[in-house]
């Protein structure tokens, strides 16, 4: 190999090098390209950690075409030290070069290591083995190449001329390596944040603690069902590891706008707080005192001051008014209201006193009707608005996160979790072709646990197969995409 050809051999090994961040990938990559310039029948990757050298990649043309190979490259550590080739050449951080690793020259310390040629009847020959060093000098592992051969496929040396060019790939996959391990800790920094805040966020109401978390497992369970699916909708489906990811950051960050929804909405579990349902119960006992002080006034004004007379009529005023009350306190806890319910309500908020003063006022304020006359759930139609504006919130924290390339798409699926098939979802009303395949997976897996959850205020934990039910009479509806809930089910996908 003349220069120029070793040099454009250099330059396109360091490109695909480069090009390549996956950590795992990349040490494959840098052993088969070190293996492809010196003809070599197999190769090791070491990397250094401490004063511990990790073993991670060995590959082997030779026994990998054995029928019978079943495979023997385990990851196990050695120390930094001198007796073990890998170790000798990281402390003396020279390359070693050897004809035959079973007889080692008198002037190398250490020793070679026969058990992987005993449990794979296999003979390493000649050895080569490089420091991979970073622009700093530092080590970071060692590359060792065994059994170079020729072009007959004969075991032959490693020659001298192939030391500088594996000296230079070595320090290239340092390179390499380093920036891929910074790549991958920022990765990892970024969806470490992103799991601790969506956590965060989740955990302001014990309702909801977990939430986000098993969204993201179930909606990763159904996008691998998916690209494992044999079915017609789902044949040519198939989702990229970019797009996997894109699909678990969506599912992480969909409640994130939750953050800008009041608490006491988001955990009300009653049409009104304690702290109104108490000044309410302190008004109807204002009433039955003023109204106790009417009666007193009215039997003086009769000339009948007799006390049994005015026991009587005070149980029947308060008996009265307790029913109103325990009325108002069924009302405030109760999911439905029927239209007999509503008219007694009314009846209630129609009823007016009259204080010490003169002033008239109702049992019932006009927001305290207003709350207590909602037909379904705790949440009046202002309270519900703001819980659903939890998805606009979540489209506007989520897409001022500078996202590279392959996640641009995560504001957008985070923020359709609640867009429904027929266009009667939130917060734009997305419908049919319109709404992509992550979104629908997103509204199924929501539903499902939101209906699955411990108690949330508004009910109690629903059982599984009714759930399930449900998610189907939402397909049939057209609410839901029928196939991901029939693959949900059918899978068990629910049980990750």
């Amino acid at each position: 190999m003349d220069l120029l050809t070793q040099v454009e051999t250099l330059n396109k090994i360091g490109i695909a090098l480069t090009s390549e961040t996956d950590p795992e990938k990349l040490m494959g990559l840098i052993v088969q390209k070190a293996r492809e310039l010196t003809n070599a029948d197999g190769g090791s990757l070491y990397l250094k950690e401490n004063d511990i050298l990790h073993f991670y990649v060995t590959q082997n043309d030779t026994l990998s075409h054995r029928r019978n190979f079943k495979g023997g490259f385990k990851h196990h550590e050695i120390p930094l030290s001198e007796e073990s080739i890998a170790g000798f050449v990281a402390v003396t951080r020279e390359i070693l070069n050897i004809e035959d690793a079973y007889n080692l020259p008198a002037t190398v310390p250490c020793r070679f290591n026969f058990d992987f040629d005993h449990e794979n009847t296999y003979r390493t020959r000649s050895l080569i083995a490089a420091p991979m060093k970073a622009s700093d000098g530092k080590i970071v592992g060692v590359l060792q190449l065994i059994n170079a051969l020729d072009n007959k496929g004969d075991v032959v040396v490693f020659p001298k001329a192939v030391e500088p060019l594996l000296n230079s790939l070595a320090s290239q996959a340092a390179v390499a390596i380093r920036n891929a391990r910074l790549i991958s800790d920022i990765k990892n920094l970024f969806k470490s944040l992103i799991q601790y805040s969506a956590s965060a966020i989740d955990a302001r109401s014990p309702h909801t603690a977990g939430h986000s978390r098993r969204v993201a497992a179930y909606s990763g369970a159904v996008a691998i069902a998916i690209n494992d699916a044999v079915t017609d909708r789902f044949f040519n489906v198939t989702f990229t590891s970019e797009q996997l990811e894109e699909l678990h950051y969506s599912a992480w960050l969909h409640d994130i706008g939750k953050i800008g929804v009041p608490e006491h909405i988001l955990d009300k579990s009653s049409k009104l707080s304690d702290d109104k349902l108490s000044a309410i119960k302190a008004r109807f006992e204002l009433i039955k005192a003023l109204e106790t002080h009417r009666l007193h006034e009215g039997l003086q004004v009769r000339g009948n001051s007799d006390n049994e007379t005015l026991a009587t009529s005070n149980r029947s005023v308060y008996k009265g008014l307790q029913d109103k009350f325990d009325f108002v306190c069924h009302v405030n806890t109760s999911n439905f209201l029927s239209d007999e319910d509503l008219n007694i309500l009314e009846g209630i908020a129609s009823c007016n006193y009259t204080t010490l003063e003169g002033e008239t006022r109702p049992y019932l304020a006009k927001e305290e009707f207003h709350a207590l006359s909602v037909i379904r759930g705790n949440l009046t139609e202002e309270e519900y608005k703001k819980i659903q504006s939890h998805a606009d919130h979540t489209l506007r924290i989520i897409e001022n996160i500078p996202f590279p390339e392959y996640l641009e798409k995560v504001p957008f699926f985070a923020a359709s979790h609640h867009e429904m098939l027929d266009g009667t979802g939130y917060p734009n009303g997305i419908s049919g072709e319109a709404l992509p395949l992550q979104s629908r997976i997103l509204a199924v897996v929501d539903i499902y646990d939101a209906l699955t959850a411990s108690d949330r205020p508004y009910r109690r934990t629903m059982p599984i197969d009714k759930a399930l039910n449900i998610l189907k009479e939402e397909a049939e509806k057209g609410r839901l995409d029928k196939e991901i809930v029939e693959l949900f089910i059918e899978k068990e996908l629910y049980n990750v």
